[in-house]
């Protein structure tokens, strides 16, 4: 049966569990946002002095299309499709090309009365590492055999601020000892890396958004590089959507790599 509404989580779609999952719609609601102010001395009006987005929710809702006497048959239908939910994971949806977001099962559907053959259920997703809609794909540039870069211009997807990655592999020949780079005024910088030939500073994200700073060893392994960031360095190379300015410098050439997923209000 061709849905209206089709959804997946890490890659699995809802409705082919079994095809008698009907899918009766799916509800994304208003970003949960948080916004501290305080008041001007000698005037009206107030000045923000923090604003963030906290979570946002995407409920579906679906049916099953099974007789109501079957009533074990409904009962495992109604588990498989908690199963399903329960780990989280990525989620996305049919009419959101390209476009995916990080959840957890907020809160399961509850099984109701199983004789009723026309019940409604709902899944309520929650964000909130990412409180977003994400590239599926990020965008990204690579540039080959550089020890330094000036202000080259990088188009920012999306509709909200996210965060640059950044991969620089060693391929001198010798140890790199120090690394910087700068977006839009915001520096990373690294003394005493020990980055030796072939192996790659890797400045990423996991699923939830937190900050990861390691080195991958020719080998495949990976090692902290933490303590290698100066004190001085921003703690986010956060960028907006539009036109960002990277810059960096390296004592060693190789190859480095940014990127970005866009993130959407």
């Amino acid at each position: 049966m061709r849905l209206a509404h089709r959804v997946s989580l890490n890659g699995q779609e809802l409705d082919e569990l079994d095809n008698r999952i009907i899918i009766k719609g799916i509800e994304e609601a208003a970003g949960k946002e948080t916004i501290s102010a305080v008041s001007y001395g000698g005037r009206d009006g107030q000045r923000i002095t923090n604003h963030r987005r906290d979570t946002l929710e995407v409920t579906v809702k679906f049916g099953l299309n099974i007789r109501r006497d079957a009533l074990q048959e409904r009962s495992n239908v109604f588990e498989t499709v908690n199963k399903w939910a329960s780990k989280g994971g990525w989620l996305k949806v049919n009419y959101k090309a390209g476009r995916r977001i990080y959840v957890i099962c907020a809160q399961a559907p509850g099984a109701g009365d199983q004789w009723k053959r026309t019940n409604e259920y709902s899944i309520t997703f929650r964000a909130y590492g990412v409180p977003y809609w994400q590239q599926e794909a990020e965008s990204a540039l690579r540039l080959q055999n550089i020890s330094s870069l000036t202000n080259r211009a990088i188009g920012v997807d999306g509709s909200a601020d996210t965060v640059m990655n950044v991969e620089f592999k060693n391929t001198s020949g010798s140890t790199a000892d120090t690394f910087s780079i700068t977006v839009n005024g915001k520096t990373f910088a690294f003394t005493n890396l020990g980055l030796a030939n072939g192996e790659t500073l890797v400045i990423d994200h996991t699923e939830e958004g937190i900050l990861r700073i390691r080195i991958k060893s020719t080998g495949g392994s990976y090692r902290s590089a933490y303590n290698k960031r100066t004190a001085e360095s921003a703690d986010e190379l956060l960028i907006s959507p539009g036109t960002v300015y990277v810059s960096m410098s390296s004592q060693r050439a190789g190859t480095l790599t940014v990127s970005h997923a866009g993130r959407y209000i």
